[in-house]
């Protein structure tokens, strides 16, 4: 099987019909339109900031020291207005362990401080590429079946899940469960086949396990190297794969066909 290298924030997608994203925004994308959505909805806050007015979370960020006293302030705030929201996940998204995205039951932000040697807290640059790339974009909080239901043939989705597999023995696991559950893993499977009978271009990235590519009947199975960070203790961390499931042959590359 090839191994490809991939990487979560510079895969690039460019399509002639309409795009569908389901999940993380780990690929910039570069449609004539597109549908982003998720359930995280200070997630889609912060997109929505950043498209309004890329300057004023930059004005609000550059304000943010980097200070373990001000993070654990930041982290326990609960901003109302869309601008001091971003600014937040941003900020936190920036100064945390790993730049792990964990919550708590109550689905608070519970990631402890990161130790760093000057982190960029705000990349002014980049947030203002993204706010011309967002424009282009329809924003929705929402659970994917419904938003990617409306989906029609010559389209494309790109689900993008939390990593949650069929066994325990999974780090992803006690970070995820209360937002993202096995269940929904098998739902999400069950919904990209229906989708992709219909004629609509799907491609799931997901764990590189077998319980989770089994759900993937008749899909192309391709297997992806990238870097991680996230891990407790340094050996368990370095490159990992993920597995990228497709209904159409990826970039004319051999498959597995599941």
């Amino acid at each position: 099987m090839l191994h490809l290298t991939y990487y979560h924030q510079a895969g690039v997608v460019t399509i002639t019909s309409h795009s569908w994203v389901v999940g993380r925004y780990s690929l910039l994308l570069n449609p004539p339109e597109a549908t982003l959505s998720d359930r995280n909805q200070e997630l889609i806050a912060t997109y929505s900031a950043i498209r309004r007015s890329a300057t004023r979370v930059i004005n609000l960020l550059r304000r943010y020291p980097y200070e373990q006293k001000f993070y654990y302030e930041m982290r326990n705030r609960s901003p109302r207005s869309i601008w001091n929201v971003a600014a937040r996940l941003l900020y936190l998204n920036r100064t945390c362990w790993n730049g792990l995205y964990r919550v708590n039951g109550k689905g608070e932000f519970n990631t402890p401080f990161g130790r760093y040697t000057n982190p960029t807290i705000c990349d002014s640059n980049r947030l203002r590429k993204s706010a011309r790339l967002l424009r282009r974009a329809q924003l929705v909080v929402g659970d994917f079946d419904e938003i990617s239901s409306k989906a029609v043939a010559g389209d494309f989705v790109y689900f993008d899940p939390p990593y949650i597999t069929g066994h325990q023995n999974n780090g992803f696991l006690k970070y995820n469960a209360p937002l993202f559950s096995w269940e929904d893993q098998e739902r999400l499977a069950r919904l990209a086949i229906q989708l992709a009978h219909s004629g609509v271009h799907i491609l799931v990235s997901n764990a590189d396990q077998p319980s989770v590519v089994r759900l993937y009947k008749g899909f192309n199975y391709y297997r992806a190297t990238r870097p991680s960070l996230i891990g407790g203790k340094k050996e368990s961390r370095g490159v990992i794969t993920e597995a990228l499931l497709s209904s159409y042959p990826l970039l004319d590359c051999p498959s597995e066909v599941i």
